[in-house]
């Protein structure tokens, strides 16, 4: 990616605590249950709301989950500025273990590198593959958003890997270490590089 003329601020937000979080249940798209924030998932948010009043922001970017659209709602509601839904932004697909015991993915992909290649027919999808989209969604935010303040709400990992995107780490390196906690509101400055 090349450098934009002007920086954008991002605040990567994670949606709050939900209901598949307090189950330990994977899901992802396809969406087979909706998973509502829970009343703690709903006070994170309340907070992070809060702290974005005064940013200026231009524009409330949200996955198409019902947890994120609901933490991008309460945001929306909070500061006065409209919700846009990106598919780019979903979870990870989870594929055979979506709306499954989430530790039954965790035993098969123990290790985060793991995730750069997993096996084909779990239809599980590779950091690869969700940097590709992120990527796409970074290039059409250069576009329409330069110089602005953008609050992007997403999942633990794919804000992990726009995080590590922002920090020019590869995927695998992004994946050790750094994670967005439940209702957590992260400040980066992107210049494109």
């Amino acid at each position: 990616m090349e450098s934009m003329t002007q920086a954008i601020k991002l605040y990567l937000v994670r949606h709050g605590e939900a209901e598949h979080n307090v189950l330990r249940v994977g899901s992802s798209l396809p969406e087979i249950t909706d998973r509502h924030l829970t009343e703690r998932g709903k006070e994170q948010v309340r907070s992070v709301a809060e702290s974005l009043k005064g940013k200026s922001i231009a524009a409330i970017i949200s996955s198409p989950l019902v947890r994120t659209r609901e933490t991008a709602a309460i945001i929306s509601e909070t500061i006065g500025v409209p919700v846009d839904i990106d598919d780019r932004l979903h979870e990870t697909t989870l594929g055979i273990f979506n709306e499954k015991p989430i530790q039954l993915f965790f035993d098969k992909y123990s290790k985060p590198e793991m995730r750069i290649s997993p096996d084909e027919k779990d239809g599980v999808e590779s950091y690869i593959d969700m940097r590709g989209r992120l990527e796409r969604f970074l290039g059409d935010l250069a576009q329409h958003y330069p110089g602005q303040s953008v609050v992007i709400v997403s999942h633990g990992d794919p804000i992990e890997q726009l995080h590590g995107i922002l920090n020019h780490e590869a995927p695998g390196v992004s994946s050790i270490g750094w994670y967005p906690a439940k209702g957590s509101c992260t400040e980066m400055i992107w210049t494109g590089e």
